[in-house]
């Protein structure tokens, strides 16, 4: 088997299922303000903004902006830290929460509407080879 003529066509098919919607929301998932709406969802609804900066993987400033942009539309508050006045402390608020459910609910149903059409064995098929490759990938990351 020629792995890089494979790389690039599974580049290919991943790059044109990132353009189509579910896939295109899943990504949504990873990045901006619907991670950070569902990392502060998923830890009790309060990060300090370093925490979630690395979590994100981006800048403080970049996170800054998107909690900026976050409080305009209701979505989260910040606060100074109390035993470190120099962090901010963000914090989800209901209506952010109702967001990024609402969001993760639109996308689990889309999903699931595409592995329906996928069918029971391919579905099956895919998340054990899915499952493999990030098992691979986690084990690839660990030994760099």
């Amino acid at each position: 088997m020629n792995f890089e003529a494979t790389a690039d066509e599974i580049l290919q098919v991943l790059e044109a299922l990132s353009r189509n919607s579910p896939l295109k929301q899943i990504g949504e998932l990873s990045k901006g303000e619907v991670f950070l709406l569902g990392y502060l969802h998923s830890y009790s609804g309060t990060a300090r903004s370093n925490v979630l900066s690395e979590a994100l993987g981006t800048s403080t400033a970049r996170i800054a902006a998107a909690v900026k942009s976050m409080e305009r539309k209701g979505w989260v508050y910040r606060e100074v830290d109390q035993e470190d006045h120099r962090k901010t402390i963000v914090h989800l608020t209901p209506e952010g929460e109702t967001h990024v459910l609402e969001y993760r609910r639109h996308v689990r149903n889309a999903l699931r509407d595409l592995l329906e059409a996928l069918g029971e064995q391919d579905t099956r098929e895919y998340l054990r080879i899915a499952c493999r490759m990030n098992e691979i990938a986690a084990n690839m990351h660990s030994d760099s």
